[in-house]
């Protein structure tokens, strides 16, 4: 039945289709998500490594997961989440939930996830200005007030524009609300590393559990 169940999130089935296929509860069937998406989280943190390398392009950006909306005058906030994208055949990925997005914590988060070498690709926010020196980048820009893509040098953001949009259709925007969006983060990431043979991957994470 786990594998059953295990089968379902893979290809994902629906909550209400999991339950009528399997026969189990709702309590049980978000048990079990829940700890796949863990273990797929935890196989990504274990893994965790740069993208990128010499003159290969990673395009920079930052994104909220979730808008500020109000319930009876109260502020809900989602998440700042800082990602990038290489752009190569693996499309090797990184996102972090990140509590600010100021220059110091884009040093930080890029310094220890991109590759030295490689060609930054970002918008023209000021944040971004002290980052090549400090993480031995070459950076290339676009004005998005003008164009998606540079007419001049071809630099654009397309390909993480579409990674944070293939995230983000995968959260519902309660999670982004909760800030409980790390998890679902990483099981993209999670899907995206494994996409050539993800069932393999998945009887993997399952037999460095104590799930079975």
């Amino acid at each position: 039945m786990i594998l059953l169940i295990g089968y379902l999130w893979l290809t994902k089935c629906s909550h209400t289709s999991m339950q009528l296929i399997t026969g189990c509860s709702s309590a049980t069937i978000t048990h079990f998500m829940e700890l796949f998406r863990q273990l797929a989280a935890d196989e990504v943190e274990e893994n965790e490594g740069r993208i990128g390398g010499e003159n290969v392009i990673v395009e920079i950006d930052e994104s909220k997961f979730g808008k500020r909306k109000y319930h009876r005058g109260h502020p809900v906030e989602g998440a700042w989440v800082i990602g990038g994208v290489e752009r190569a055949a693996e499309r090797r990925v990184f996102a972090e939930v990140v509590e600010k997005r100021d220059a110091a914590t884009l040093i930080e988060v890029v310094g220890r996830r991109v590759a030295p070498g490689s060609i930054m690709h970002s918008d023209l926010w000021k944040a971004y200005k002290a980052i090549p020196s400090a993480a031995h980048l070459e950076h290339r820009t676009v004005n998005h007030s003008r164009h998606f893509v540079d007419p001049d040098t071809g630099v654009h953001m397309n390909t993480i524009e579409g990674t944070w949009h293939g995230m983000k259709v995968g959260i519902s925007e309660r999670v982004r609300h909760s800030g409980k969006v790390e998890n679902h983060i990483s099981e993209f990431i999670w899907r995206r590393q494994n996409e050539s043979d993800i069932w393999s991957a998945f009887l993997n994470c399952l037999a460095q559990s104590a799930v079975l």
